[in-house]
Order: structure tokens, then C-alpha cells, then sequence
């Protein structure tokens, strides 16, 4: 195999930036739809399925003795970008540069270097998970200021290290510090369980002149290291008349988070009235975590909620009690408005039909969604019946291929092609033909979600169902014509392959050499065509192609060299050959040795 060298720029390891932030306990996850076809996979890809070919990364000799030598030089630029570069090197997994660990250390402790060398020193040590040097680096942070601490004192409390106890705990006493400072004091506390930290945490928590993002890490600190003394605490909070009544609610749920007794859950249970829908997600979570009956109890009057997470909560809580009587209002948010929340509960109630008692009525209150005419139901409905392979649903998912969404068109090919129902391909072809003549019509274009990518579901179906009807029109789709999408003229490729298994028809044959041959033009045939004409060939035991197939086995991209030699094992039985995993050479450094 080739050996690649790749470029590796030298960057500062530390750039700390503070964001402003508005008190939010309850996790909102930002949902990206850039590919909402993703989840439905297309079975030629993995039909056969070729093993990933692996690279050994490897780094350039004589880096660490050279390092080694820059790092006695004099200037001081150079040793800064030399140790940043350590750092990195680390990151991506050079053990060798741990060696230079004696050296970085030198460099942490000397009163007169360079400010900058002695930060980027730190850094490295982090990077090299240095946890024997923990008092040195808390020495570090206690003479160098606050930039030193923000890349320390992190990794202290990742290492649940006390070397900087007594500072944490005398800085959140006197709260004489920048809010930063506090925070990472807090979050050190918290990480080495320091009972004495509870007082001074909980008299910050109380403080309504502080910042909120200083109170609710109180909270959170103390929360950890008080897990059943604090009911007391959060009900004076929520009882404060001054500061933010908002904030103050959420800190009191803060503080409740691992309390488990009654008292607690009676607390929580009286935030869930809070006219605000935050508070109410945030104690829900809270309940959640103790015991989810308690919120399955309390979802009728919620899950009409304006708020996702509140709607969410109650989903799980519905979803982990696994109560029949549930499924019919779980089946509605398939139809939810948020998509996370559609596919949260698409898989929990794949997840409840495992159980036999609940199967049926999954099916039938699905099948009712299904039934109906919106967009988001109808493509999680298709989703989940299809992973529940039930069959009965094909003619609805037929009748909803012609549906204006996208989203829907792909979804019901996809169900389809996990169904495999025979007695719909007629149908599904019928529908194929419409769509291949809106393409040469003008009327649909590749550039319409789902249009293409729903044929390439429905040709995979029918080439899984033999279904020989099809063949006029998947070789329609041979012929180089990039507007007919990326995927349908490899899955009619690949499709052709089962309908002609062991039949090498001479016509066909021809095209599929074509079609693999073609890397020479003006705009060479794509890949993944060429790859699953080479599937195609050797599932019909074509063997006149074999010298074909030789040609570009072992050459050329790896999903088409693979295939190649899928079907030369195929037909003669010769083993593929293997290959060693590629090499990857690191080497493009700020500093490296002279090629001999």
C-alpha cells in the first residue's frame, strides 16, 4: 500500500474563552436535520460488506531527541512552540514524548522562565495525563494566577486530586476571588467530595447578589457532596423574596439532585405546578432519575406541554414504566413537532414490543398513526413497523410513496425494503416507472428530497424479491446520467445482480463492463456504480469478465478493488489477497529531523 504523509499545522494547545450563560439545568440538545435520510440505509452498501482496510499511524525517527535539544536552546519562542508541539503529539498518540516529562517539569518550576513557557509546560503536562505531578502543577497554579489555574485546576479535579483542597476551600469561604476562580474552586471541591466545602457552598447558593451561573455551580458542587440533608435548604430558597424567583426555583432543584427520600420527592412534586415550564422540566428530570412512576403519574396533565423537555421527560417516564394502557398516548408523538423527540419515541416503542404482552398494541395504535395523513407520524410510523417486520402494513406504505414529502417518500421505500412483500412489487414498480418518467419528463428533478434516493430503496426491494419485471427499468438507470440521482444508478446495478443471479445474460454482462471500464472519459463513471457492476458480475458467474475484474482488483479506490476481488472468489474460489493496513507518517512538524 502507498505510504501517505499528511501536513500537521503547530497551534497554541491552550485558548480558554468564557461564554456567558443562562442558567439552564436541563439539557436542550440542538437537533441538526442537514441529512434526514441518514438512518435508512442502503443495503448495497453492505451487501456484501468489505472489512475497513485500517492505517498504522506512525511519527518521523529522532523527533523526541530533537525536541529534547531545542528545549536547552536559549530562545524562548522556540521552546514554547516546541512543548505546544509535545502536547499535540501526545494528543495523537505519540508515547515517546513522555520521556520529555523531567524536562517539562523543570520548565513548570523555574521562578525565571518565561511566562508563556511555563503555561504551554502546564498544558503538556495535562496533555500527558501527568497525575504523579499534581503538586507541581498545584504549585503552578497558586504562584502563576488565574491563566495558570484554568488549565490546572481542571485537570486536579478530573484527577480527583486534594493538592489544592485547602486553597479551593479558602477561596470559596472568603468568595475573594473573579467568578472563574470560584467556579473552579467549587467544581475541585465537588470532584474530591470535601465535607467541609458544604457550608460556604450552601451560603454562595443562598447569596441572590451573585452571579447565576456562581450560585447554580454552588448547587451543583453541593448537590454532589450532600445527597440528603438539603430539602430544608432548596425550600428557603424557593421561599427567597429577593434575586431572581426563576433562578432560585432551579437552584432549589439543583440542590435536590440525588435525594431520594420522601421529603424530596414531595418538593419536587410541588415544583412541577410552577407556572414555568423550565422549573417544571428541570423538577421532572429530578423525579425521573428517583423513580419513574412518579412522572408517568403526573403526564396527562403535561404532555400537552409547549416544552419539549417536558414533553420528553414524560415520554421516558412513559417508556421505562412499560404500562399497556400507555401505548396509545406514546404512539402520538411519533407525530411530535420535535424531531428528537419523534425518534426518541420510534425507538423506545421498537424497544416495548421486544415484550409480547405489549407487541400487539404497539402494532395497532402505530398502524393508527400510519393511517394518517401527517408527514411526521407517517414517517415514524413506517420506521417502526418496518423494524417490527409487520407486513400487513405494506399497502399503506405503498399508497404513501407518492407522498409530497420527502421525508415520507424514502421512509415507506426504506419499510418496504425490510418487508419484502411479494405481492406488492408490481406497485412498487408502478411507482418506480412514474418517477423515472417525471425525471425524463422534466417534472422531477434529482435536487427534490427523496425523489432519486426513494427509487434506489425500491430497486434494492425488488432485486431482493428477484422481481424480473423490473429489469427494463433499472437498465434505464445504467447508462451514465448523473440526474438521476447518486444512489439509484448503483442500486439498479446491484439489483440487476440478484434478478440475473448465476445467469451471465451477454447483454447485460456488456453494459456492466461498460460501466466498470469507464474511468478514462471526460467525466469518469462514479465509483459506486463501478463497484456494484463488479458485485453484479460475479453473482451472475459471469466468467468471461474475469480478466475484467483482474484488471482493477487489487487497483484503484478500495470499494471497487474490493468488489472485484468479492467476485473473483465467487467464481473461482481464489482467496482475495490481503493487504496490510496503510501507513500514515506523521512528519510535517514545526521541528523535525533532515530527511537522511
Amino acid at each position: 500500500m502507498a505510504t501517505v504523509s499528511r501536513g500537521l499545522r503547530s497551534q497554541r494547545c491552550v485558548c480558554l474563552v468564557w461564554l456567558a450563560v443562562v442558567v439552564m439545568p436541563v439539557t436542550v440538545r440542538s437537533v441538526i436535520a442537514a441529512d434526514p435520510f441518514k438512518k435508512y440505509d442502503l443495503a448495497m452498501y453492505d451487501r456484501p460488506g468489505f472489512p475497513s482496510l485500517g492505517v498504522n499511524e506512525v511519527f518521523t525517527e529522532g523527533l523526541v531527541p530533537l525536541w529534547s535539544k531545542a528545549l536547552e536552546r536559549r530562545d524562548t519562542e522556540l521552546r514554547r512552540m516546541v512543548i505546544d508541539t509535545l502536547a499535540i503529539a501526545r494528543n495523537m498518540g505519540h508515547e515517546e514524548v513522555l520521556d520529555l516529562k523531567p524536562i517539562l517539569v523543570e520548565r513548570l518550576l523555574d521562578p525565571s522562565e518565561d511566562a508563556d513557557v511555563v503555561t504551554a509546560a502546564a498544558a503538556a503536562l495535562v496533555a500527558f495525563d501527568a497525575k504523579d505531578q499534581a503538586d507541581e502543577l498545584a504549585k503552578a497554579a497558586l504562584q502563576r494566577g488565574q491563566a495558570m489555574s484554568e488549565i490546572v485546576e481542571p485537570a486536579l479535579a478530573r484527577w480527583q486530586s486534594p493538592a489544592l483542597s485547602d486553597a479551593w476551600l479558602d477561596r470559596i469561604s472568603t468568595a475573594d476571588a473573579t467568578d472563574a476562580m470560584l467556579i473552579l474552586a467549587m467544581q475541585g471541591l465537588a470532584a474530591i467530595d470535601h465535607k467541609n466545602a458544604k457550608e460556604p457552598l450552601l451560603a454562595i447558593v443562598l447569596m441572590t447578589h451573585q452571579p447565576a451561573d456562581v450560585r447554580m455551580n454552588a448547587a451543583r458542587a453541593l448537590a454532589t457532596i450532600d445527597k440528603s440533608g438539603l430539602v430544608g435548604a432548596a425550600k428557603q430558597l424557593a421561599d427567597l423574596p429577593l434575586g431572581s424567583e426563576l433562578t432560585n426555583h432551579l437552584l432549589a432543584i439543583e440542590l435536590l439532585d440525588g435525594h431520594r427520600d420522601d421529603d424530596a420527592i414531595a418538593f419536587l412534586q410541588s415544583q412541577v405546578s410552577y407556572a414555568n415550564s423550565v422549573v417544571q422540566a428541570s423538577a421532572l428530570k429530578r423525579l425521573l432519575a428517583i423513580d419513574p412512576a412518579i412522572v408517568d403519574r403526573l403526564a396527562d396533565g403535561l404532555v400537552a406541554s409547549s416544552d419539549v423537555n417536558v414533553r420528553r421527560f414524560c415520554v421516558l417516564a412513559m417508556l421505562e414504566t412499560k404500562v399497556e394502557q400507555r401505548i396509545e398516548l406514546l404512539a402520538k408523538f411519533l407525530d411530535d413537532v420535535n424531531p428528537g423527540l419523534r425518534t426518541l419515541t420510534a425507538e423506545g416503542l421498537i424497544k416495548l414490543a421486544a415484550d409480547e404482552k405489549l407487541r400487539d398494541q404497539v402494532i395497532t395504535q402505530v398502524s393508527l398513526v400510519l393511517a394518517e395523513d401527517s408527514w411526521r407520524g407517517c414517517e415514524q410510523a413506517s420506521y417502526v413497523l418496518a423494524k417490527l417486520d409487520h407486513k400487513p402494513a405494506g399497502e399503506r406504505l405503498v399508497e404513501l410513496l407518492s407522498h409530497e414529502r420527502g421525508e415520507v417518500k424514502v421512509a415507506s421505500a426504506w419499510a418496504l425494503t425490510q418487508l419484502r412483500v411479494e405481492k406488492l412489487c408490481p406497485d412498487m414498480l408502478e411507482h418506480a416507472q412514474s418517477v423515472y418518467d417525471g425525471f425524463r419528463s422534466g417534472q422531477l428533478k434529482d435536487a427534490m428530497p427523496g425523489a432519486s434516493l426513494q427509487v434506489a430503496h425500491l430497486f434494492i426491494a425488488l432485486g431482493d424479491m428477484k422481481y424480473a419485471p423490473a429489469d427494463p427499468l433499472m437498465r434505464e438507470y445504467l447508462p451514465k446520467s448523473f440526474s438521476l440521482g447518486d444512489h439509484s444508478r448503483p442500486a439498479a446495478a446491484w439489483a440487476l445482480g440478484l434478478i440475473h443471479e448465476g445467469n451471465a445474460e451477454e447483454k447485460l454482462v456488456k453494459t456492466l463492463l461498460e460501466r466498470l471500464h469507464d474511468i478514462k472519459s471526460l467525466i469518469p463513471e462514479y465509483d459506486s456504480v463501478r463497484q456494484m457492476c463488479a458485485i453484479s458480475l460475479g453473482r451472475m458467474n459471469a466468467e468471461s469478465t474475469l480478466p475484467d475484474l483482474r484488471l482493477y482488483a487489487g487497483a484503484g479506490p478500495y470499494g471497487v478493488s474490493q468488489s472485484c476481488d468479492w467476485s473473483i472468489e465467487k467464481m473461482t474460489g481464489e482467496p482475495p489477497p490481503t493487504f496490510a493496513p496503510g501507513t500514515l507518517i506523521r512528519d510535517n512538524w514545526i521541528l523535525r529531523p533532515i530527511p537522511k
